[in-house]
């Protein structure tokens, strides 16, 4: 079964800076798996814990306040934006996190190497039509 991690509706509970790299710690990351393409096809909805995690992110500016929850966004790798981030999802390169929310701030990351990991208990909330 495929999923994937769609950020509208995912709350960000806070984000945790080390150095350089950047963690946006999600308390509910709304999650689609399915048979046939997540957050297309039919499937079911979960809401889990989850973890994006960005290296080599230059000095951020202010930080919006969390928690807070995401009305729109999207995760940009190798030109292509995701607003529906396939799991499992790592990669090597350059991307481009900017999520809008609810409130109306906004946070833009710029990094390399994107890794989102899931982790807690995962939650069944509905059937995706």
């Amino acid at each position: 079964m495929k999923s994937g991690l769609e950020l509208y509706d995912s709350r960000v509970s806070h984000v945790e800076v080390s150095g350089n790299v950047v963690s946006v710690h999600f308390s509910h990351a709304y999650i689609h798996k399915s048979a046939g393409t997540p957050g297309r096809d039919r499937g079911t909805g979960w809401s889990q814990e989850a973890r994006l995690t960005l290296s080599e992110v230059p000095e951020l500016g202010p930080l919006p306040p969390f928690p807070n929850t995401i009305s729109e966004g999207f995760l940009e790798v190798g030109g292509i934006q995701h607003q529906l981030i396939p799991l499992p999802f790592k990669r090597k390169v350059g991307a481009r996190l900017v999520l809008s929310f609810v409130d109306g701030t906004r946070l833009e990351l710029i990094g390399n190497k994107p890794l989102l990991e899931l982790y807690g208990t995962p939650i069944y909330l509905e059937e995706f039509p």
